[in-house]
């Protein structure tokens, strides 16, 4: 028996074959309050996890009302490898099923933890004395790994300090931690993974001066000396 279709049900049904996304999205469009929570969680999940003691507070912009993205059952967030993880930066969200699609959304992760205060102005080339810095709980506008929390020993200034600004190894004048020849350990850290391999020192460093390391393979990278001796790339 053949059967007539209305020619509305027609048009409509050939609307869906040629655009499911188009259909799915608006029948079930994603939750982007839930998405951006999520979003935040996951960043301040991975702050924490790259710097333990601090805290992060992660604030993640709106998606253009314009956009109407389809439900999402696995969601995937990913930072590009230089992506700070304090500030601002851009956070990227893919999905993977039922249907793929990936966005960018921007976000601001104030991250805070201790840091050495100077309580008075400190000049110059000055020794600071007991009493002339304390621990507080700063923001974080950088690395977290440039501000030392106990004062290195025989260390000076080297540059003025304003009472309240935080210390950062850049404005001390430091021994060196590394020497050339000298075995060291390299430390490549991105936003979910760390990797440990051992090189060979090219250069003389103090703690937040660049260093020249030769792999075994080698392969020649430049990091960063950390105070406890080991050299930190970031890819």
């Amino acid at each position: 028996m053949r059967v007539n279709f209305p020619v509305f049900l027609v048009f409509l049904l050939a609307a869906i074959a040629s655009h499911p996304a188009h259909c799915l999205a608006n029948a079930a469009s994603l939750n982007v309050p839930l998405l951006r929570a999520q979003a935040a969680a996951w960043l301040e999940q991975q702050a924490l996890t790259a710097f333990p003691g601090s805290t992060a507070q992660a604030g993640v912009g709106d998606i253009d009302a314009r956009l109407r993205l389809p439900v999402c059952a696995d969601t995937r967030f990913f930072l590009s490898a230089n992506a700070p993880l304090w500030g601002r930066g851009s956070l990227g969200v893919r999905c993977e099923a039922p249907t793929r699609w990936s966005i960018y959304l921007s976000y601001q992760n104030r991250l805070l933890g201790p840091a050495l205060v100077a309580t008075r102005p400190i000049a110059a080339r000055e020794q600071p004395a007991k009493g002339d810095l304390e621990l507080r709980q700063i923001e974080y506008t950088q690395s977290p790994d440039v501000y030392p929390r106990t004062w290195p020993a025989d260390a000076r200034v080297n540059r003025p300090i304003a009472a309240g600004q935080a210390i950062v190894i850049g404005s001390l004048e430091l021994q060196n931690v590394i020497q050339p020849g000298r075995k060291v350990r390299l430390q490549v850290r991105a936003a979910a993974f760390t990797i440990s391999q051992e090189g060979t020192a090219l250069n003389a460093a103090a703690p937040g001066a660049p260093v020249r390391v030769k792999t075994p393979g080698g392969r020649i990278v430049q990091g960063v000396a950390n105070q406890d001796g080991t050299v930190e790339v970031r890819p």
